[in-house]
């Protein structure tokens, strides 16, 4: 599969602010990809870069191989961008709203829609205005999969989706995923989208940490349970990320801190860490840093 996202040295700020720094990464088709960090960590901007709704100061970002900035960028039918404060200046109903859309995206499925439109039970006949935010979103999603486009930069769109409609549309995210398509999604709830990310990307204090496949970065990483004081679990690079269901603590070290010390055996447990172990792991890392630094 060829790169589809390639983001090089890239910084914005707004005013004073520095919200991306020198930050480089590229992306590969045919992936849901999650793209994580603490508020403020640069993500909804990062999506706004790349769906060229914003320009960096500086260094470059391409799309399927050209620039999204310009007035003769080709592939504008096969992105679509959804995030939570969405605004359509519509006045017309759904109806009217699908059938302008079916004319930007030449690949746009009646049977996807109708199928999605069937399952959620949402009337055509109303005014994209009068909708719920939940409904909003999910009107858009719709809109998103029927489309057809090659690549979906979703930011933060399930937050204000009930339970249900949650999981309903993350199956069908993954589906389109396994067609080819690409997901790039931004959540604060990580816990929702465990059993569907390939791809790990996170931000942190302006600069990308990571850029991972799932399997990849877990295999780098072991879960403890304190069962006991040890030394190992005031180590600099143990992090307590939560309490298991008996109660114990849960550490999760990198996997060369468990290649120095083979009486830590007896510790591990045989659970891949979650994404939210992950960025948690990150955050306390980053907050001993500044601590030390603090004290020096």
């Amino acid at each position: 599969m060829g790169k589809i996202i390639e983001v090089s040295n890239v910084f914005k700020s707004y005013g004073k602010k520095k919200v991306l720094e020198k930050v480089s990464f590229s992306l590969d088709e045919g992936k849901f990809i999650t793209l994580i960090g603490c508020n403020g960590a640069g993500k909804s901007t990062t999506l706004r870069l790349l769906a060229g709704e914003e320009k960096p100061e500086s260094g470059s970002v391409h799309i399927l191989g050209e620039d999204p900035y310009s007035f003769d960028f080709s592939h504008r039918p096969d992105t679509f961008f959804i995030h939570e404060n969405y605004q359509l200046g519509f006045s017309q109903n759904l109806l009217e709203m699908v059938k302008i859309y079916k004319e930007v995206f030449p690949r746009f499925k009646n049977s996807i829609f109708n199928q999605i439109l069937k399952d959620r039970k949402i009337s055509l006949k109303t005014n994209f205005k009068d909708l719920s935010r939940g409904q909003k979103m999910q009107f858009l999603l719709m809109l998103a999969l029927a489309s057809r486009p090659k690549i979906l930069f979703l930011d933060e769109v399930t937050a204000v989706i009930d339970i249900e409609g949650q999981r309903y549309f993350l199956d069908k995210l993954k589906n389109y995923v396994e067609e080819g398509g690409t997901v790039l999604i931004t959540t604060n709830i990580l816990s929702e989208l465990n059993d569907y990310t390939d791809h790990l990307v996170l931000l942190q204090e302006t600069k990308l940490m990571v850029n991972e496949s799932v399997k990849d970065l877990q295999k780098k990483f072991i879960m403890l349970k304190k069962t006991e004081d040890h030394s190992i679990f005031q180590h600099p690079k143990a992090a307590k990320i939560r309490k298991d269901y008996d109660g114990k603590d849960l550490f999760l070290i990198p996997r060369e801190v468990m290649d120095e010390d083979t009486i830590i055996q007896k510790f591990v447990i045989d659970h891949p860490p979650k994404l939210e172990d992950i960025l948690i792991l990150h955050f306390q890392l980053k907050q001993e840093q500044v601590a030390d630094e603090m004290v020096a």
